[in-house]
């Protein structure tokens, strides 16, 4: 993120625009909205900076700027029609240490202009660090289309009712729980709708209510979630729920920075990832630190990837908890191999071909993991394996012992539905080595049985051609 997105109060603050005609202009229709004093220098004035001087929102000064008047501003605009002009202005500005916006020149640019929703006091503000405008403006235009004109009405109710939220709830978590309930467990267009007579309501039922749900040994509470693979369009609305409104966030190595941005930046993030190979937190300590967190009378999020009850140590955490007498609950996620199949556009199981699928690891506490090999040797049998980029030579030995084919098929799915995502076709006879030469290090799926769908480069048979 180039351009750190902030709003800056301007109250009583000058702002300075050189420049009275087209780009002035655009530039001023944001600014006639802000409560700065806005002073335009400009020796060529449009007829809309005219009118707007006329009625006093604007001090228009027919005469060159100078470095005087630079120095009492908040904010430079250079908005001429000449380009180099604007460049020195913003020279000029950065000398004394003022921050400049130049209009069509980012790279002149300490800070650019977003596109704005206004509902004041609710403002959003969308910016694609000057790539693509004309996308900044389509999505505010669906914005605009989804927020009602009363939600600034709104948002100035809110601010009263807080002051007797506050006062119920001291707490600062309770609080942000308190309103994350209010705004996060329903239809946000819906709840934005209500008429303040209605959110009124709602806010004195839930302050009666709140807490009533706390078990009467602790004040705190763990939730394990499901991150699932990676990719935040996957996660699940009660998973993002539950984020936002979590004191503590209890994390995985595999959990994607974009999952963990819907938590609140005020939580406290505790990582606790196993490093293949490396340094890992034992399970007993990540244990004690959801015990501890919850006793304290924290709400705790304990966040793993993919689905929490496949591969993810649910039943030693919760066995924990309960030993402690304390409350959970669990938000399942979608698991790393459904995603796998979705990308390959492959169902588990298919009609004719397997009334299963297995679900199994490459490692367990022991090592290399066993399993039923003489079933998944057999034509049909089908499995997604986790874990196992580093067993795959064992996995490869133990099928084609059992009677596999070495022509049945494998598909491996590395950082399934992320951006780097990498899908290889190959073999059971080529697995290992096409792991080997792809340089797959994982997470990785192996889909054992399937072959993609539909149609896409096949890595084994590009790294097949350039030998």
């Amino acid at each position: 993120m180039r351009y750190l997105p902030v709003h800056i109060d301007t109250s009583g603050q000058t702002i300075i625009i050189v420049g009275g005609e087209g780009a002035a202009e655009a530039k001023l229709r944001t600014l006639l909205k802000t409560d700065a004093d806005l002073h335009v220098f400009s020796m060529q004035t449009g007829d809309e900076v005219l009118r707007w001087a006329e009625q006093g929102r604007v001090t228009l000064h027919t005469r060159a700027l100078t470095d005087e008047d630079i120095s009492r501003a908040r904010l430079l605009y250079a908005a001429t029609e000449d380009d180099d002009v604007n460049a020195e202005l913003a020279k000029r500005g950065n000398a004394l240490g003022i921050l400049v916006n130049a209009a069509d020149q980012k790279d002149a640019c300490d800070f650019i202009t977003p596109a704005l929703v206004d509902r004041s006091p609710v403002t959003i503000s969308i910016g694609t660090e000057g790539k693509s405008p004309s996308l900044g403006r389509a999505i505010k235009t669906d914005l605009e289309a989804k927020l009602p004109s009363t939600i600034g009405k709104l948002a100035i109710k809110i601010n009263e009712l807080r002051a007797h939220v506050k006062v119920s709830l001291p707490s600062l978590s309770d609080r942000q729980r308190f309103w994350a309930g209010i705004f996060g467990t329903k239809d946000l267009y819906t709840q934005i709708r209500v008429s303040e007579e209605s959110l009124t309501a709602q806010v004195e039922y839930a302050l009666g209510e709140f807490g009533k749900d706390m078990p009467q040994n602790t004040a705190g509470r763990v939730v394990l979630v499901g991150g699932g693979p990676g990719n935040p369009d996957l996660l699940t609305l009660s998973a993002r729920q539950k984020l936002h409104s979590a004191d503590v966030i209890v994390y995985d190595r595999l959990i994607s920075q974009g999952v963990l941005d819907f938590g609140r930046r005020e939580a406290e993030y505790i990582y606790v990832g196993k490093e293949p190979g490396g340094v890992s937190k034992p399970q007993s300590e990540i244990n004690e630190i959801l015990i501890e967190k919850a006793r304290e009378g924290l709400f705790v999020v304990r966040l793993k990837s993919g689905d929490p009850l496949i591969f993810g140590r649910a039943d030693e955490e919760l066995d924990a908890l309960s030993a402690a007498g304390l409350s959970y609950e669990i938000v399942p996620g979608i698991t790393a191999a459904a995603a796998a199949a979705a990308e390959i556009g492959a169902s588990l199981t298919t009609r004719g071909t397997n009334k299963s699928v297995t679900l199994m690891t490459g490692h367990d506490a022991k090592g290399f993991a066993e399993h039923d090999w003489n079933t998944l040797a057999k034509h049909g049998g089908r499995a997604a394996i986790y874990m196992g980029v580093g067993a795959s030579r064992f996995i490869q030995g133990r099928l084609l012992l059992h009677g596999a084919q070495s022509s049945k098929p494998v598909t491996i799915v590395e950082n399934a539905s992320r951006e780097n995502q990498l899908i290889i076709t190959t073999t059971l006879g080529d697995l290992a080595l096409s792991i080997e030469k792809n340089g797959i290090k994982g997470p990785a799926i192996l889909l054992v049985g399937y072959t993609p769908r539909q149609a896409m480069p096949v890595i084994s048979e590009l790294w097949e051609a350039a030998q």
